[in-house]
């Protein structure tokens, strides 16, 4: 009887930690997806504030530069003002 008990639970714990790592490992997927702080180059505004910042839904690599309303965006607020541009690329996921 109690050897039944213990062959019963085992297929049950393990199918317990299988649905426990599925929902952390989907929690993790979608916490990089979060939107975060980035800039895009404004000519319009005075120096030292050219770099405005938006929220945006990208990531720190890939192949596909990351927009903002028509307008590249950028991880930092440091400003290159002889390339009209903020500084380091970001990408859409």
């Amino acid at each position: 009887m109690k050897k039944n008990v213990k062959q019963a639970l085992v297929p049950l714990a393990i199918m317990v930690f299988g649905a426990a790592a599925a929902f952390a490992t989907n929690a993790s997927k979608q916490s990089e997806k979060a939107p975060m702080d980035a800039y895009h180059y404004d000519i319009s505004k005075p120096l030292g504030e050219r770099c405005v910042k938006v929220r945006v839904d990208c990531q720190n690599t890939g192949s596909v530069i990351c927009t903002y309303s028509g307008k590249q965006v950028w991880a930092s607020p440091t400003e290159d003002n002889n390339a009209l541009t903020c500084s380091s690329v970001l990408y859409r996921f």
